[in-house]
């Protein structure tokens, strides 16, 4: 019943009613104080005809049952017959159990247990306007006139013409005598459906002389079911003397065509109405498709990157998968014949959840054949609570990338690439967000560039009490260097008094302090040695201060830049090198046991093999921006599937991988990091440049 039928019947029911009214009535009295009338325009001939014209749904079963009940309100209390309460007790039923089925399913019906289903079903009969208000208007009829009245009888007889009227089938047939541009003229139809592939894909042959372009919308009746689907031409083949075409279809709800046009079944007719899709179609499900990873025919109707967004609509969910790689595929065919195609590949996201921000795995695969669209972007702008930060966004959508701080930072956190991938970028934009009151960053910097990117930073050790610790770890180190029995004891315990009394009084005069940033650097010294015991003794400190102070109220972060300088793996230090294995091991007491004393990790490192696997294991969230060596895919491959793991070495600048605790996805996830233009605001000295020299020629 196409839309204009149902307007026009609205619009004579209502002339008609109005005439028959009249004449019953010998005025319009009736237009404000009778049930009648109420039940008959305002109910049944309006919601059947415009609101609910094909069938209803829960909600609007809810809607007819709150209408119907304020309509009864018009029937005095001295007419309210057994009758009326009969009426009251079914909507009143209608009204809880509608309810109850809004607040209980989530999926499409034939998905739901039995009982919903049962219950949807009798709903959906006894409560669509043409039965509930139907006999609403024949009771206040009867009530009002009696049922052996010629009113009544005027009434009843206006009722049943409307319903005859209001049929489908005998609205198509009206239709059609007034149907003038029909779609059968054969000069119109371009080809005929063959077969149906599978799910939505159907195939077609041209007529002769008929000409299809890809991506062109095509709409035709399935002569088994007698639906009008619509569909874009997805690809097309010469066989023989015959030109064949591949025919996705998808809804169109928002067309006018499948009511308006008469078409014959199986015929194939031109159609504009689903432009849309075909300016994002990219291919369909193929073989191989799992429920984590989906594996699609491209077709080349939208250029595509690793990383950008695909959907496969399934039961009603939206799928949405992460483009991470693609190939040539050859196959053979009849004789000498080959054909070669492009084969995406998509890890899957899950289904998006606007209220947690994130997304939700599904369970299943996608229909075998169904269609492969570039996602759209949500409809809602995603809430991020006071413990969250957007850290970027998945490439080519508004999809965002939402890191809890606390769990950043208390699980750890390594972020990982080589150099000139925007890694350095990320971390100092992340610090720039964490760094508040509550939340105070310790920057081990060896290179003096964060001391250019944030100009009012102060060094966490100052000058003069950096030259009376290593002071003091020069006589301990020339104290330890004797015969056990040579060694003067009250010279190293008054040294390593010196030592603690230096970082305590530092650590604790920068978290009581207003500063949420702090550098940690070395100065200019030559002993490797001295150094190590240098970060040692330090990091010891900083622990026990964690330990026995709780950190004054504070949560900190330690954030290791170059960390290779800092937490060498093993292998790479020497076998003598005890000096460094010290230092390793105090940062990995923090690694270890952090978490309990609020104070936790950020690694940054360019390569996973100079780096200490004793902390890059602990570190439960990663960020992962391009790497080429084996070593960091190796150990990359206990965080995410073979398919991240190949885009690795892909990945554009600024373009990372997030796997881990602290963010919302269940999976990784490639996103952008946002650019924010930077801008050194205060010269390097080169006093200072020289110190950084030196202490890195040291390590």
């Amino acid at each position: 019943m196409s839309r204009i039928y149902r307007l026009t019947l609205m619009g004579l029911s209502l002339i008609v009613l109005l005439i028959v009214g009249w004449a019953i009535e010998g005025s319009f009295d009736f237009l404000l104080n009778d049930f009648w009338f109420a039940a008959g325009f305002l109910l049944l001939i309006t919601l059947s005809l415009v609101d609910q014209p094909h069938f209803s749904k829960d909600s609007n079963i809810f809607v007819n049952a709150i209408t119907a009940g304020m309509s009864l309100l018009l029937v005095p209390d001295s007419e309210r017959d057994i009758t009326y309460w009969i009426f009251l007790c079914v909507i009143a039923y209608l009204l809880a159990s509608s309810y109850v089925l809004m607040l209980l399913r989530n999926r499409r019906l034939g998905s739901e247990s039995k009982p919903i289903q049962v219950l949807s079903r009798v709903n959906r009969q006894i409560g669509q306007p043409t039965v509930i208000f139907s006999a609403l208007f024949l009771w206040g009829a009867i009530r009002q006139f009696t049922m052996m009245s010629g009113q009544f009888n005027a009434l009843l007889v206006f009722w049943i013409v409307f319903m005859v009227l209001n049929v489908p089938a005998v609205a198509k047939t009206i239709e059609s005598l007034f149907d003038k541009e029909s779609f059968e003229k054969a000069d119109e139809v371009i080809g005929s459906i063959i077969a149906s592939k599978s799910g939505n894909l159907y195939s077609m042959v041209l007529k002769k002389g008929n000409k299809v372009h890809l991506g062109e919308g095509v709409l035709f009746c399935d002569g088994a079911i007698e639906d009008v689907h619509h569909g874009i031409v997805v690809s097309t083949s010469q066989l023989s003397d015959s030109v064949w075409a591949d025919i996705m279809c998808f809804p169109a709800d928002n067309t006018q065509q499948n009511t308006t046009l008469k078409l014959k079944p199986n015929l194939v007719y031109k159609s504009d109405s689903l432009f849309e899709y075909s300016n994002r179609y990219v291919g369909t499900v193929a073989a191989g498709t799992s429920v984590n990873v989906l594996r699609f025919e491209y077709k080349d109707f939208v250029p595509l990157q690793v990383g950008e967004l695909l959907e496969v609509e399934t039961n009603d969910k939206r799928i949405v998968y992460q483009v991470t790689d693609a190939c040539i595929h050859e196959e053979s065919l009849q004789g000498d014949n080959e054909q070669r195609m492009t084969l995406g590949e998509a890890v899957q996201l899950g289904v998006w959840n606007a209220e947690e921000g994130r997304f939700d795995l599904y369970g299943w695969t996608p229909n075998c054949s169904s269609a492969v669209l570039v996602a759209t972007n949500p409809e809602e702008e995603t809430k991020v609570s006071e413990s969250e930060i957007v850290i970027g966004v998945v490439p080519g959508s508004d999809f965002p990338v939402i890191m809890d701080k606390e769990s950043a930072i208390t699980h750890h956190l390594a972020i990982l690439g080589v150099t000139g991938t925007g890694k350095s970028h990320f971390a100092r934009n992340l610090i720039r967000k964490i760094a508040d009151d509550e939340q105070r960053m310790i920057i081990v910097d060896l290179t003096g560039e964060y001391q250019q990117m944030f100009p009012n930073i102060k060094r966490i050790i100052d000058e003069e009490r950096s030259k009376q610790a290593f002071d003091a770890i020069e006589a301990l180190a020339s104290e330890n260097a004797k015969w056990p029995d040579k060694r003067d004891h009250k010279v190293i315990d008054a040294n390593e008094k010196i030592l603690k009394s230096v970082f305590y009084k530092s650590i604790r005069e920068f978290l009581e302090g207003s500063e949420t940033k702090s550098l940690f650097e070395l100065p200019d010294i030559s002993n490797r040695s001295s150094i190590f015991e240098y970060v040692r003794w330090f990091f010891w400190c900083m622990f026990e201060t964690s330990k026995t102070t709780g950190n004054f109220g504070k949560r900190v972060c330690v954030v290791l830049e170059e960390a290779h300088t800092v937490v060498p793996e093993f292998n790479a230090m020497g076998t003598s090198d005890n000096a460094s294995k010290a230092s390793v091991n105090s940062i990995a007491q923090i690694a270890l046991q952090g978490r309990k004393y609020n104070i936790g990790l950020i690694v940054i490192a360019q390569r996973t093999a100079n780096v200490s696997k004793t902390i890059l294991t602990q570190c439960n969230s990663i960020v992962a921006f391009q790497e080429f060596d084996k070593t960091s895919t190796d150990f990359l491959s206990s965080y995410m599937s073979p398919s991240h793991l190949k885009a690795l070495s892909t990945l554009k600048f600024r373009t990372g991988i997030a796997v881990g605790k602290a963010f919302k996805s269940t999976v990784p996830m490639l996103f952008e990091v946002p650019y924010i233009e930077e801008e050194p605001q205060c010269p390097t000295k080169v006093e200072d440049k020289e110190d950084n020299n030196s202490a890195l020629s040291a390590l």
